[in-house]
């Protein structure tokens, strides 16, 4: 009998605690929401990808370096033309009829600027013009150091920031093109290649490095820069920042340089806006009703680094050939490499789990004593 009755306790212990084990397995399975998993966007993730060629019916482009951001369509130049299409950056159809636009020839980095509605611009390899979009004109602005692929408006101050094609220098300069700062030594920064993109938000500043697939964040005074994100096949030419078309988060716009495949990589909350802002929420422009500006003069600080030199080594892609990576790939856009935190508060689902397993234990543990008694008796 007393062998019995211990085996009969042990019986039920064991099943109190598979039951419990059920439980918590159920609610590792499907999460403190009691839904199944859900994998979490973070940091670097690609939150879109894809071929406007395909979805928006836009003509094949060679060399494609300059992307910009409205508020609701995406403009991509294509080296050698004066023409910008347009696709919608969240149905990634059409946006409408190609801008031709006058007084350009050969139209590359692109940015635009929210508090004038229009698009900063890249001619050739050093010069940047003002594009109106709405009338399809341009005006000349100022010649830089390089603008091919890095070209970003700074709505913190009024400025601009540009690079030439795969350069190891950026330039900061007013509205009027007066010099603020140069920095060299970005190859090193960027993984080993020269720069090939720039955005900027609040106190930070993107950039794309030249043929690595590689995003990093940068303070402004390009002291320290830290990997963002690294896309398997893609490239990434110039960089244009979006806090619209994803609620509730922030993401940085790619061009692929060889094809018509865009990206747009997820980044902090409130870092980088729609048109130089920091990623506030911003009123979005609306064609045909884009904000006038009239530029102000910004007062030139004195360079706290090397200036940029009065001559230039021309890069390849001022001789009119392209510069082509030693391995381009093709393809959809690959994995990312980035950090992963995304997680959630418990809810009520995870809560009656638990209770409903310690109910079973609690209930199997009575039965055993209530037994037990009984069988001594």
């Amino acid at each position: 009998m007393k062998r019995s009755t211990q085996q009969f306790r042990r019986t039920t212990a064991l099943m109190a605690v598979l039951a419990a084990a059920a439980v918590l397995a159920v609610v590792g399975v499907f999460g403190p929401s009691g839904d199944a998993p859900k994998a979490q966007a973070a940091t670097g993730d690609s939150l879109a990808s894809f071929d406007a060629a395909v979805t928006a019916g836009i003509p094949a482009c060679s060399v494609g370096t300059g992307i910009a951001f409205d508020g609701t369509n995406l403009f991509l130049s294509c080296w050698g033309s004066n023409v910008l299409q347009r696709v919608n950056a969240a149905t990634h159809a059409s946006g409408g009829a190609a801008l031709t636009i006058a007084g350009m020839t050969d139209i590359k980095a692109l940015a635009f600027d929210s508090s004038r509605g229009k698009i900063w611009a890249c001619q050739g390899n050093a010069t940047v013009f003002l594009i109106d979009p709405v009338a399809s004109t341009s005006v000349t602005q100022f010649p830089v150091a390089g603008c091919t692929d890095g070209l970003a408006y700074d709505g913190a101050d009024d400025t601009i920031w540009a690079s030439g094609d795969q350069s190891d220098t950026i330039s900061h300069y007013t509205n009027t093109g007066a010099l603020i700062a140069s920095f060299s030594g970005m190859v090193a920064k960027l993984g080993g290649r020269g720069n090939s993109g720039i955005a900027v938000g609040g106190t930070n500043l993107y950039l794309g490095n030249d043929g690595g697939s590689q995003i990093y964040q940068c303070d402004k005074g390009l002291v320290a820069c830290t990997l963002m994100s690294t896309s398997a096949t893609r490239r990434v030419e110039d960089l244009e920042c979006d806090n619209v078309t994803f609620p509730g988060k922030n993401a940085i716009w790619s061009q692929d340089a060889y094809d018509r495949i865009l990206t747009a990589w997820e980044i902090p909350a409130g870092t980088c806006g729609l048109g130089g802002s920091a990623g506030q929420p911003v009123a979005t422009p609306t064609q045909g009703r884009l904000k006038t500006h009239t530029p102000t003069a910004t007062t030139t600080a004195a360079a706290t680094s090397t200036p940029v030199p009065t001559t230039n080594t021309p890069s390849p892609s001022a001789t009119g050939v392209p510069v082509i990576p030693a391995s381009p790939t093709g393809g959809r856009a690959g994995a990312i490499v980035g950090p992963n935190t995304g997680s959630g508060p418990g809810s009520g689902s995870s809560r009656s789990l638990f209770l409903f397993g310690a109910m079973m234990i609690a209930v199997s543990g009575m039965a055993a004593t209530a037994i037990g008694r009984k069988v001594r008796r």
